[in-house]
């Protein structure tokens, strides 16, 4: 007898925990996993498509992947996350080329415009009355000007802050640096890290000084600070797009859809940015803010349907 009860205990047990599989399964959610780069832009996306997605669309939950551009390409090609809402895979055309030709990965456009990548000056130094500099046009003009951009840690030459250790943008900045012959006038600086970087153009800005350097958009510090890109330090433009795994054509066609009219302009990155590091917001604070204050953008990527819902869900 108590075998037997012991056995229908288990066989009960067994219905209970079938069921709750079945009901799980039945109720359809799909995790959407976004990869989270380091910087702020590309996890604001991600979070205003997390909102999108789980409050406008049924079925959906979003996750975050952490790692830097490289391995989440990587990833988006295995299939180990669904959605790269910033490439810059102009880096790393060698994945990115592979991964396309294969299918396992599709590019559904740009999200902003080419980001822009370049040496950048204070306007201050080249415009205005007072300006410090006002014939210096282009980086074949620093070598002589470079009393004006003195290197602290080395007074007899000038400083170019080439960009950060480790980062491949750096090659670039030395080619550029190389071209113009600069080496006989400056120095070629280098960042420990991109807030260091951003700390030596900041410092000199609040100071009225003169600076140049590597820099990108978007990004906090070019939305609050007038600077302008030098002539002849351009970099070639970065490809920003989308990229999903191909399992999100049948996985999430919805979503896909949304993805493939998501646009955005270097100016509205550069605005939530600054609004982000003003505020002392997170990401998906920042990404509320966006929703919130920016209807007229991304109520084009969406159904009237969808955007009643997401409008909800913000007021509540």
């Amino acid at each position: 007898m108590k075998k037997l009860l012991t056995l229908a205990v288990i066989l009960a047990l067994c219905f209970t925990f079938s069921l709750t599989a079945e009901g799980q399964q039945d109720s359809g959610i799909k995790t959407i996993v976004f990869g989270d780069v380091s910087w702020d832009s590309v996890q604001v996306h991600n979070r205003i498509m997390a909102f999108i997605i789980e409050n406008g669309l049924e079925g959906y939950k979003a996750d975050f992947m952490a790692g830097d551009t490289l391995p989440i390409i990587n990833g988006v090609v295995q299939g180990d996350i669904d959605v790269d809402m910033e490439s810059w895979h102009s880096n790393f055309k060698d994945v990115y080329e592979k991964g396309i030709a294969t299918g396992d990965m599709i590019d559904l456009g740009a999200n902003y415009p080419d980001g822009p990548q370049g040496w950048w000056i204070p306007r201050y130094v080249i415009e205005g009355a007072d300006a410090m500099a006002p014939g210096l046009k282009s980086v074949s003009d620093l070598p002589r000007y470079a009393d004006l951009f003195k290197d602290p840690e080395d007074p007899s030459k000038g400083v170019v802050y080439g960009g950060v250790a480790g980062w491949s943008q750096l090659e670039i900045s030395q080619q550029i640096f190389d071209e113009n012959g600069l080496g006989d006038t400056f120095n070629m600086g280098v960042a420990g890290s991109g807030s260091a970087l951003a700390g030596t153009m900041v410092g000199a800005y609040q100071k009225g000084e003169p600076w140049i350097g590597y820099y990108w958009a978007p990004t906090a510090v070019l939305g609050k600070l007038d600077m302008i890109r030098l002539p002849g330090s351009e970099y070639d433009p970065a490809k920003v797009d989308i990229l999903v795994n191909k399992s999100m054509l049948e996985k999430a066609p919805d979503v896909v859809e949304i993805l493939k009219k998501y646009s955005t302009t270097v100016d509205d990155n550069n605005e939530f940015l600054a609004k982000m590091e003003d505020n002392d917001w997170d990401t998906a604070q920042a990404a509320e803010w966006f929703l919130k204050n920016k209807e007229d953008v991304w109520t084009q990527w969406v159904s009237a349907d969808v955007a009643e819902k997401v409008k909800a869900a913000l007021k509540g």
